[in-house]
C-alpha cells in the first residue's frame, strides 16, 4: 500500500472517532507496536500516527512508543530503528517491554493472580495498538488485543495466556468465538485501549490492508481479509510437503507457526508414509522466549510429534546449529543446513513421480480443503 492509502485507512476509522479527536485534551499517549518476529512495517505507519497526535496537541515528548515483546528477547538498537524509524527514535521515548520489570498493577484478576502490565502503557491517557493480523495457534489471529495480553504483561500472566497452546485452539480460528481472544479484548478495553491499527501483510512483507478504529471492529475487518488473502486450495493428498516458516522465520522458536493453516484442512495433506519438511531461515538462531526456551516454564524435552502420524519429518534450518535445533525438535528428525544436501536427500527419499506441496508462507496460509475424499468436519 502507498503512504496515501495508509493515511486514508487511518483517516477513516471503523466504529471510532478519528485519532485527532481521541487525542484532543489528552496529556499523554502510548503507541504499542509488535516486535521483529512479526512482519508489520510499523516504521511506515508510526509517522502518520504521531503526526495525527501532534495535531491533537500531543507533541513527541508526550507520546511514548512501546514494543510489545511479551517474553521474547529485547530488540537490538538496530532492530528498534528498523521497527520504529531512526527519526522517531530520536524524538520519542521508545522502550522494549520487560515482562519482569517496569510493571504496574491493574486491579484485574487473571487466573489466580493480578494482571500486571507495562507501566508506561498503563500511565498513558490515550492508548493505541499497532500490529499485523496473521493466523495464530491460540488467539485465532494475532494483532489487536494480543498486543496487550500477552504482549505487555508480566511473565506469570504470559504463562497463563500461553496455556491456551496446550489446550489447542480454544474456540478455533473464529475470533468471535475464541475464548482467549474475547478475554484479551475485554481486558484491553478495561485498560483503556481506544484505537487499533490492524495490518494485513502480503508475501513480500508489504502492507496489503490496514483497518483502524475500534479495538474489536477494526480487528474483525482485518481478519476477514487475512482469512482470504492467503487462502490455499488443496485438491489432493501429497507424497511430501515443504512448509516455509516465512514471514515468521526469524528464529526457530517461531517456526511452528508454519503449520497453523494446516488446522483448517479436513484431513492429512501428506499421505501416511510421506514426508514433511519444515524450512526456517532462523537468522537469529534458536531464538529466545521466556516460556518455550530451555529452562522456561512451558519448555519440555523434545519428543516425537503425534500429529505427524506415520510421516517423516525433516528440518531445514541454515541459521541455527544442529544443537540448537535439538533443543526444540526430537533427535530422530534429520536436520539440514545446506540446500544442496537437502536436495540430494530429497532425491534419494522420494521417487521422481512424487507429488510435493510447497507452502512458501506457512504462517499466513490457511487451507481451503477441496478434496472430495474428506467429509466436512462438523
Amino acid at each position: 500500500m502507498t503512504i496515501r492509502e495508509l493515511r486514508d485507512g487511518i483517516d477513516h476509522p471503523i466504529d471510532s472517532p478519528r485519532l485527532e479527536e481521541l487525542g484532543r485534551g489528552c496529556r499523554s499517549a502510548c503507541i504499542v507496536i509488535d516486535d521483529v518476529a512479526r512482519p508489520t512495517r510499523t516504521a511506515e505507519i508510526l509517522p502518520i500516527l504521531t503526526e495525527k497526535l501532534a495535531e491533537a496537541g500531543l507533541p513527541a515528548d508526550k507520546v511514548a512508543i512501546v514494543i510489545a515483546v511479551g517474553s521474547h528477547r529485547r530488540l537490538s538498537p538496530a532492530e528498534v530503528g528498523w521497527k520504529v524509524g531512526v527519526e522517531l527514535c530520536d524524538r520519542h521515548v521508545v522502550e522494549c517491554h520487560d515482562c519482569r520489570a517496569g510493571l504496574a498493577p491493574t486491579g484485574i484478576p487473571y487466573g489466580q493472580h493480578e494482571l500486571l502490565v507495562n507501566q508506561t502503557f498503563l500511565a498513558a491517557e490515550l492508548k493505541i495498538v499497532v500490529g499485523c493480523v496473521l493466523p495464530h495457534p491460540f488467539a485465532g489471529y494475532s494483532g489487536g488485543a494480543k498486543l496487550v495480553l500477552p504482549g505487555l504483561a508480566d511473565l506469570r500472566s504470559i504463562h497463563r495466556s500461553h496455556q491456551f497452546v496446550q489446550m489447542g485452539l480454544r474456540g478455533g480460528a473464529d475470533p468471535n468465538a475464541n475464548q482467549f481472544r474475547l478475554e484479551a479484548e475485554e481486558i484491553s478495553r478495561k485498560l483503556g485501549v481506544r484505537f487499533a491499527v490492524c495490518v494485513v501483510t502480503g508475501p513480500d512483507r508489504g502492507t496489503i490492508g490496514v483497518y483502524c478504529g475500534d479495538l474489536v471492529s477494526a480487528h474483525r475487518r482485518a481478519c476477514e481479509q487475512a482469512s482470504t488473502a492467503f487462502a490455499t486450495d488443496v485438491e489432493r493428498t501429497y507424497d511430501a510437503a515443504v512448509v516455509n516458516a516465512y514471514p515468521k522465520d526469524i528464529d526457530l522458536i517461531q517456526a511452528e507457526s508454519a503449520f497453523i493453516g494446516w488446522k483448517t484442512a479436513r484431513g492429512p495433506i501428506v499421505r501416511e508414509g510421506g514426508l514433511i519438511v519444515l524450512a526456517c531461515a532462523a537468522t537469529c538462531g534458536r531464538g529466545s522466549h521466556g516460556l518455550f526456551e530451555p529452562g522456561g516454564a512451558s519448555y519440555h524435552v523434545p519428543r516425537p510429534q503425534r500429529w505427524l502420524g506415520g510421516r517423516d519429518f525433516w528440518v531445514y534450518c541454515p541459521g541455527a546449529t544442529t544443537s540448537e535445533v535439538r533443543q526444540l525438535y526430537w533427535e530422530g528428525y534429520p536436520v539440514f543446513h545446506d540446500r544442496v544436501a537437502l536436495a540430494a536427500a530429497l532425491s534419494q527419499r522420494l521417487p521422481a513421480s512424487a507429488t510435493i506441496a510447497v507452502f512458501p508462507c506457512g504462517p499466513a496460509q490457511q487451507v481451503r480443503d477441496l478434496r472430495a475424499s474428506f467429509k466436512a468436519v462438523v
